[in-house]
């Protein structure tokens, strides 16, 4: 299982910080033995700030950040927030 969601926002004067993370679980069984497998890893932040907001992959090209709404769990609902305090 992999899913996309979006961390623990950071703010540093004006900007907000959003990371999306990539979680994946893995497990399955080999005769008797059991295994499981997680992890977390970067895949993208979102930056935000009076009227702007960019999204960036991990190399730091900018992504269409509706790809990002759709996918990620959370980050739609955290922007709209975002958004209304700042404004």
């Amino acid at each position: 299982m992999r899913r996309l969601s979006a961390g623990n926002p950071v703010t540093v004067e004006n900007f907000t910080l959003i990371p999306v993370e990539e979680t994946a679980i893995y497990s399955g069984s080999v005769s008797d033995n059991k295994f499981f497998y997680a992890s977390k890893k970067p895949k993208a932040i979102v930056v935000l700030a009076e009227g702007f907001a960019r999204a960036y992959n991990m190399d730091f090209s900018e992504i269409p950040i509706d790809d990002l709404l759709n996918k990620a769990e959370g980050l739609k609902k955290l922007i709209q927030n975002k958004l209304i305090i700042i404004q």
